[in-house]
């Protein structure tokens, strides 16, 4: 059996579906997975174990270039994990066997193996809501899976973010605690005030050097966190590729993130996490939320709601988030963290 599952959307939402491919690999260990991801996430996907082949999006994604590319791959099945009219109609136009996807669409016809997932009905984990998706191959169950995820970090790329902390005159062997100030948009952010309040926190309670990371449009950002905090810094924006994030990341001590990408990269490689979440529905921590670590989360103390305005008499509610609060939860989360290994 071959499979192709397909995220093509941003870094978070392709880890949190990789689990798909260990839980498959789990059931058919004869089942040959490959997975279509955007080319910036390649390098990334490339690293699993459980995917044997990494196809990267075209540019343009056109309806023909899509068709063509599924005519070439030739599956048994296709999983199309986010939904898209695009991929469901290119897939149909391919003759792909098995096409699995959303039943909840107006194109759902497209697929022969339509599943019962709503997203913004369900109350359920994004990693979950894959899972299901990918149910009619019949998968594995999560708790069987351990680790759930599988990201192999080559020892050379390891050795090149050791090579770029002793180049930045720091100590190789040090365990950062790493800031990622941004998100890409991707949600409401703690703002860059108090990431810096946090930053002099840690320094004052000696819990490690300070890495900051982020992407290359990210430098203004980074700029005015250095600037206001005050205290050393090292920063990694938009200086490394995805692999070196993930070697970078894995070294930390934790990590304290926005809702992004990075701090599911974070959980990935099994660094300890703090996650700063908005109370915005959609947003919610318990759709997005580093998998399996409720515990390592703060959410403003207001009520929930679908979106965020300046006249909400709650605005910015993300300040209600201290640093004060969030180095309480870091350090709760290290002293659980080396409980954990001594045990």
């Amino acid at each position: 059996m071959k499979v192709l599952l397909v995220r093509t959307d941003r870094l978070g939402d392709v880890i949190l579906s990789t689990p798909v491919a260990t839980l498959l690999k789990l059931a058919h260990p004869e089942a040959e997975v490959h997975m279509l991801v955007r080319p910036g996430v390649a390098p990334l996907v490339r690293l699993h174990e459980d995917v044997d082949r990494v196809v990267e999006l075209p540019e343009p994604a056109s309806t023909g270039a899509l068709r063509r590319l599924f005519r070439e791959e030739a599956p048994d099945a296709v999983v199309v994990l986010h939904p898209s009219f695009r991929l469901a109609l290119a897939a149909w136009l391919a003759k792909i066997p098995r096409r699995i996807g959303t039943r909840y669409r107006a194109y759902s016809f497209l697929f022969n193996e339509p599943v019962p997932v709503h997203r913004k009905r369900s109350s359920k984990h994004e990693l979950e809501l894959n899972v299901d998706t990918a149910a009619p191959l019949g998968l594995a169950r999560i708790d069987e899976a351990k680790p759930l995820f599988r990201f192999r970090v080559p020892e050379k790329v390891e050795r090149r973010v050791v090579r770029r902390l002793a180049e930045l005159g720091a100590d190789p062997q040090a365990r950062g605690i790493v800031l990622h100030p941004g998100s890409g948009g991707s949600a409401r952010d703690w703002p860059v005030q108090r990431f810096a309040e946090l930053a002099r926190l840690v320094h004052q309670a000696g819990l490690g050097p300070i890495w900051v990371t982020g992407t290359g449009p990210e430098k203004g950002l980074v700029d005015e966190l250095i600037e206001r905090s005050g205290v050393p810094l090292l920063r990694f924006d938009g200086q490394l590729s995805l692999p070196e994030l993930a070697a970078l990341l894995k070294r930390a001590r934790a990590v304290v993130a926005n809702s992004t990408g990075p701090l599911h990269l974070a959980v990935a490689v099994g660094t300890p996490v703090v996650g700063l979440y908005c109370p915005i529905g959609p947003c919610h921590p318990r759709r997005w939320g580093p998998y399996g670590r409720p515990e390592a989360v703060l959410v403003p103390p207001v009520p929930e709601c679908d979106r965020c305005t300046t006249s909400c008499v709650h605005y910015d509610c993300m300040l209600k988030i201290t640093a004060e609060q969030v180095l309480e939860k870091l350090e709760d989360i290290l002293a659980d963290s080396s409980s954990g290994l001594q045990s």
